[in-house]
């Protein structure tokens, strides 16, 4: 890799973004917090260049993808949980299910996200931490006993194996009697943004490319109401990015992927409605709702004017919605229920379709129940209490949100005409270019609040030094057993298991990774078989090998 020096010429448009190296040479006042500029007020002549944007649920969709938006519909309420083994997770699941959630979010453990069984030596202190721990089909099996797949959608936040995940839904549908045709949900799927957020890849990023177009692949005819990709700025931002280029990210990765699959020989509109996306609303109210507004019209002109799509589903952008769990403080945790409120205003205000938000005691880990509850009422009372739902688009027209956007998209449509026209998503990632960038925007933020230049209440302002011990109470308990009962499980599993059909369907997923057939088919016979995760993963790492990170980011 280049230095520094010459890395910034290879991409020099990167130079002239809005970032937080901005905010020493201005008032804060004066931009927004991804950098922006601000104007104190804003008159019809800040707006006056602008043509008027069409109605919602017309091109390009600014102002909503339906005409009647919450009014007739409103968003599915999640909330992101999961914790210990399938059992735990399931009896969890079951409840939030009765008091008002209406489609599970799952997270899982770091474990199965690196691809590791529960027994593998290097997993051993976060086994069922963070999420649930899934080893094998017969901890899918569990996580949902009765639990009918036909009438709810599942939501995996799952990337490195993000095809095993869809692969062992698929069979526990199966043995519901729900064929692929008829479930609903999404996996995340969205690996491009793993090698410079949240570090959970196994496979070099064009294999793993590779993996992501299998499973878009399949669910193109076998599962057409399934999302197999939530493309996701959320975790480069709170990598340390600036929500504005975490957006141009985001849809960039997005260019990324359709042209792997449309390289199949398919149509953007054969597949990219169902694509969905994640954010999340933050600190900046008026900003996370431009940024929803811009994206959306930007995604619209990416998929007519790039793509040649004719379809108007393929042209709205669907958008799963959370809050910025980087603005939880630890400090007087019942503060953040405020923060929380905000958040899910903000993307309602945005026209998002889903939304889970972050959890008042989310600075310590899982959440807890309580905390879950209190979230899904927030999105219950801002539905329901606040008028907010009965007019569409409420803010058009505003000199300001219509400024702000159009501005937003302008510095998006710059970040990504760098970034594509000079190799793609996977070439500066695999240089180290995106970790670079979003690297020196995290010291930016950190160095603000350090220094109070950005104001935290409870973190850094009007600050409570209570002992920090009086808040752990609220923690999730950790079950010390999950680890050996997860052993225990692994153990039996593979006492019962048919191992020739193991070695068998092992062997098949071995030359199909060899070759360049779509692997769902192979995955999902392993699966059946009641292979393991980090066996499947071990077969596709003898054809793809593993992933350095690019050093001296």
């Amino acid at each position: 890799m280049g230095t520094k020096e010459n890395d910034t010429k290879q991409h020099q448009g990167a130079a002239g973004w809005a970032g937080r190296k901005n905010f020493a040479d201005a008032d804060r006042k004066d931009l927004t917090s991804s950098g922006m500029p601000l104007k104190p007020v804003y008159t019809q002549e800040d707006v006056a260049h602008l043509d008027p944007e069409p109605l919602p649920g017309q091109y390009p969709f600014t102002r909503g993808i339906h005409p009647d938006m919450y009014r007739s519909r409103l968003w599915t309420r999640r909330q992101y949980a999961g914790f210990g083994t399938g059992e735990d997770s399931n009896a969890w699941f079951r409840s939030m299910l009765q008091k008002g959630q209406n489609g599970l979010s799952i997270a899982l453990d770091l474990p199965t996200q690196m691809g590791m069984n529960s027994d593998n030596p290097l997993a051993a202190h976060e086994v069922g931490r963070v999420g649930v721990a899934i080893d094998s089909l017969a901890d899918m099996e569990r996580l949902f006993e009765e639990i009918p797949l036909d009438k709810i959608s599942a939501s995996f936040t799952i990337n490195g194996i993000a095809a095993i995940i869809l692969a062992m839904y698929l069979v526990v549908a199966e043995k519901q009697g729900v064929a692929p045709k008829d479930i609903r949900g999404t996996i995340q799927n969205d690996i491009l943004k793993e090698y410079v957020a949240r570090g959970t890849y196994i496979f070099p990023p064009k294999p793993s490319l590779r993996l992501v177009g299998d499973a878009i692949e399949f669910c193109i005819t076998k599962a057409p109401k399934f999302n197999p990709i939530s493309i996701a700025a959320a975790h480069m931002k709170s990598a340390g990015g600036t929500h504005v280029q975490t957006d141009a990210f985001m849809l960039a990765n997005s260019i990324e992927y359709i042209e792997e699959v449309c390289k199949r020989g398919y149509s953007v509109d054969q597949f990219a409605h169902q694509f969905s996306f994640l954010n999340c609303c933050s600190r900046d109210f008026f900003e996370s709702i431009c940024r929803i507004r811009g994206m959306r019209k930007l995604w619209a002109k990416i998929t007519k004017e790039r793509f040649d799509s004719q379809n108007p589903k393929t042209q709205q952008m669907r958008i799963h919605a959370g809050g910025d769990t980087d603005s939880m403080t630890f400090e007087r945790p019942n503060s953040n229920i405020a923060r929380i409120g905000l958040y899910c205003l903000g993307n309602i205000l945005g026209g998002i379709q889903s939304m889970q938000l972050p959890c008042y005691d989310e600075a310590y880990e899982i959440p807890t129940q309580d905390s879950i509850q209190n979230a899904l009422d927030v999105q219950m009372i801002v539905a329901y209490e606040s008028g907010v739902t009965n007019v569409v688009d409420p803010l058009a027209g505003s000199y300001f949100i219509e400024n702000l956007t159009d501005e937003i998209i302008q510095e998006m449509e710059k970040i990504i005409d760098d970034i594509t026209s000079t190799g793609g998503m996977t070439q500066w990632i695999s240089e180290g270019k995106i970790q670079r960038i979003i690297a020196e925007e995290a010291y930016l933020w950190e160095k603000a609040i350090k220094s109070g230049e950005e104001v935290m209440v409870a973190a850094n302002y009007a600050r409570d030094d209570k002992d920090r011990a009086e808040y752990e109470t609220m923690m999730h308990p950790y079950n010390d057993d999950t680890l050996n009962y997860q052993k225990a499980s692994i153990t039996k599993v593979k006492a019962e298991r048919d191992e020739a059909a193991v070695q068998r369907t092992g062997a098949a997923l071995k030359a199909a990774a060899d070759g360049e057939g779509n692997l769902m088919g192979p995955i999902t016979d392993m699966v059946r078989e009641y292979a393991t995760v980090e066996e499947i993963c071990s077969v596709l790492s003898e054809s793809f090998g593993d992933f350095q990170a690019p050093t001296g980011v």
